[in-house]
């Protein structure tokens, strides 16, 4: 049987749509739209810089759980993979250029939930730290969402950089086909996007003339890095990309000595970052 107090109860049968505006709700009612960040801290304060110390610590990435707050039934989680590691630049016996790695991987999901559904959470780390004296680097690594109504909902970090031989006369590859290891790297998303691509710029020739090579970006977020050389100089990519950016490879303008060899790579890129949005 009902009862007076059941009556004095509102559905939203019994609310027009637009009969409470903004204008009408005192401050802190109605829904409250939330955002929370999952990363490395160490990521935030190393941005774009080494000097801040302990810069390595930022390539761990960093996971942990999120439980649904009371009042919560819908969410939408988005991800961003680690960067992909920066190369060296270190065949002295050809004429070369570096390519930086690519940026992470991005993908977004929105699902329904329940108050209290508790979520495994992963901000995917980068390469390891190291300055890398070879002509290859390692991926970033993958970020995801485990838990209620999601289902492989993961991306992969961003492809490695990667240094490719020429001749006396320059580079004899596309960019892409040397740097781009052609994976989808998106999987159970509404939409997402690859990370943007390595590339080099200027001259295509050997024997003293300036080079420089650019890391990719996280997907939609983040920046360009640029490691650039004059006439007969080499520079190692010592710079971190934050968030989610490529590695920064080495580069030099030298050809067929002993000071190519100085041009070590970062190894890591930018560790990635995951969003979760919810009223």
């Amino acid at each position: 049987m009902a009862s007076y107090a059941s009556y004095k109860k509102i559905t939203s049968e019994g609310i027009p749509d637009g009969a409470i505006t903004n204008a009408k709700l005192a401050p802190g009612a109605g829904a409250q739209r939330r955002v929370r960040w999952i990363y490395n801290e160490r990521g935030l304060r190393c941005h774009q810089c080494t000097i801040a110390g302990n810069c390595c610590e930022q390539a761990n990435g960093k996971c942990c759980y999120w439980c649904v707050p009371d009042n919560v039934y819908q969410v939408t989680f988005e991800i961003w993979g680690g960067g992909g590691g920066g190369p060296g630049h270190t065949c002295c016996n050809n004429c070369s250029f570096a390519v930086g790695g690519f940026g992470g991987n991005y993908a977004i999901k929105t699902i329904a939930t329940n108050p209290g559904c508790q979520y495994s959470v992963c901000a995917g780390g980068s390469w390891r730290c190291e300055k890398s004296h070879t002509c290859t680097a390692g991926m970033g690594c993958r970020s995801y969402v485990n838990g209620y109504n999601l289902s492989n909902f993961c991306v992969d970090g961003g492809c490695p950089g990667w240094m490719c031989n020429g001749d006396a006369w320059g580079q004899r590859h596309a960019v892409l086909n040397c740097a781009n290891c052609r994976i989808c790297g998106i999987f159970g998303a509404d939409f997402g996007m690859n990370g943007g691509g390595g590339i080099k710029a200027g001259t295509t020739t050997c024997r003293c003339h300036g080079q420089t090579s650019w890391t990719g970006t996280g997907a939609g977020i983040g920046t360009y890095m640029a490691t650039q050389t004059n006439e007969a100089w080499c520079a190692c990519g010592c710079h971190v990309n934050w968030p989610a950016g490529g590695g920064t490879p080495g580069t030099s303008s030298y050809c067929n000595n002993w000071a190519k060899c100085c041009a070590g790579g970062s190894g890591q890129g930018g560790s990635g970052i995951v969003k979760i949005t919810f009223a």
